[in-house]
């Protein structure tokens, strides 16, 4: 009976060395390895905002129009984390159709910034969601609210001019594509917000 014993613990000794435990690996911040600077004075104190966001307008019930059929809007930041320069993407669209029904898009994307030159930064997305939310009170009105994770395809890097301008006593950002050297055409004016 000694001899079972010693041998099942010397059996059970051996499987526990062999056994792998897996790692417990602390999660890694996936912006960390991303191309990065530091943000510019001008970039940092509030977040940038252009559009013209508020309640969605619609027909009350006996048709009186009580407004735009439809809202935009986007918000920025720049910050640093550990001197890494980093940025937050949120962008929110909104409709309504003739019978009442809303569609709700909201975007959001945070990765790092790299400012390169006197005018010019490429955003690094690396993670980001996007909700689509569908409400209305009609039969006719499909509703929805899904949240879903942005793939690899929809966090590609986006390459932008700018040009930071005081207007009114107020200050700017003006974004431009890439290809317009000249800066000629804005994409977005955003205003800090502080």
């Amino acid at each position: 009976m000694k001899k079972a014993v010693i041998i099942i613990c010397s059996f059970m000794l051996m499987s526990s060395f062999s056994c792998e435990r897996d790692p417990v690996s602390p999660k890694v911040d996936p912006i960390v390895n991303s191309p990065s600077s530091a943000v510019p004075a001008d970039f940092k104190g509030g977040g940038w905002f252009w559009g013209t966001v508020s309640a969605l307008s619609h027909y009350d019930p006996i048709g009186n129009n009580l407004g735009r059929d439809w809202e935009a809007g986007r918000k920025i930041e720049f910050y640093e984390e550990n001197g890494q320069g980093r940025m937050d993407f949120n962008q929110y669209l909104g409709t309504r159709n003739f019978s009442n029904c809303v569609t709700e898009i909201y975007t959001h994307k945070k990765g790092s910034i790299k400012f390169e030159g006197q005018n010019k930064y490429i955003f690094y997305p690396v993670e980001g969601t996007i909700r689509t939310v569908k409400s209305g009170k009609s039969s006719s009105c499909a509703k929805e609210n899904i949240l879903r994770q942005l793939t690899k395809d929809q966090l590609t890097p986006d390459t932008a001019l700018y040009q930071i301008k005081m207007v009114q006593g107020r200050k700017f950002l003006y974004v431009y594509q890439a290809t317009d050297t000249d800066m000629k055409s804005p994409l977005f004016g955003y205003q800090i917000s502080q």
